[in-house]
C-alpha cells in the first residue's frame, strides 16, 4: 500500500472533523429574521457541512450533519432529540440535494442547481416538521397555520437560500486551491 493511498483517507477524516467544528463554531452566532418570531434562529452553521458535502459526496456530509446535530443537540442546550431530528432531516434535505447532485461533476453550475434543489427541498421538509414539532413544545396547530406563509417558509427560504449562497461563494474562491491539491476533479 502506497502512502498516498494511506494518507487521503486522513486528510479527509481531519477536513471534515474540521468542517464539523467549524459548523458547531459558527453555530453559536443565531440571529432572529424576524422580530414577530424571535424563536426561529438563523444560523449559518450548515455552510461548513455543505462544503464537506461538495468535497465528499452525501454520505460526508451526512457524517459531518450528524456529528454537528448530535453535539449541538445534546451537548450544546439544542432541545435534545427533538432538536436533533430537526436539524438532521431538514439539513440532511439539504445535503442529500447538493451531494447527489454535485457528486459526479462538481461544475460552478452543478453547484448553483444543486444549492437551489437543496434550498426548496430544506423547506419543504421543514413544513410537515413544524406541525409535528411545534405542538411538542405547546404552540397550537391553529398557530403553526397562522404562521407558516408568513414566517416559516420565509425564514426556512432565507436560512437555507443565506447557507447557499455563501457555498457558492467560498467553495469557487476554494476550489483551485481545491483542485491542486487533488481534493476535487
Amino acid at each position: 500500500m502506497s502512502t498516498k493511498s494511506t494518507k487521503r483517507p486522513i486528510l479527509q477524516l481531519c477536513i471534515m472533523a474540521m468542517l464539523a467544528a467549524l459548523a458547531i463554531v459558527i453555530g453559536f452566532f443565531r440571529f432572529p429574521i424576524f422580530a414577530a418570531t424571535p424563536f426561529l434562529e438563523a444560523d449559518f452553521a450548515d455552510l461548513p457541512i455543505l462544503i464537506a458535502t461538495t468535497l465528499f459526496g452525501p454520505l460526508g456530509g451526512m457524517l459531518v450533519l450528524a456529528v454537528v446535530s448530535f453535539i449541538q443537540a445534546f451537548m450544546l442546550g439544542g432541545n435534545g432529540w427533538i432538536g436533533f431530528t430537526m436539524h438532521f432531516v431538514a439539513s440532511g434535505a439539504m445535503v442529500l440535494a447538493v451531494g447527489v447532485i454535485t457528486r459526479r461533476k462538481k461544475s460552478f453550475t452543478r453547484l448553483i442547481i444543486a444549492v437551489v434543489a437543496g434550498t426548496i427541498l430544506q423547506t419543504l421538509v421543514m413544513i410537515p416538521m413544524s406541525y409535528i414539532f411545534y405542538p411538542i413544545f405547546g404552540m397550537p396547530t391553529a398557530a403553526v397555520d397562522a404562521m407558516l406563509f408568513p414566517y416559516i417558509i420565509p425564514f426556512n427560504l432565507i436560512k437555507a437560500g443565506g447557507s447557499a449562497l455563501l457555498t457558492v461563494i467560498i467553495f469557487s474562491a476554494i476550489r483551485p486551491f481545491l483542485k491542486k491539491e487533488n481534493l476535487i476533479e
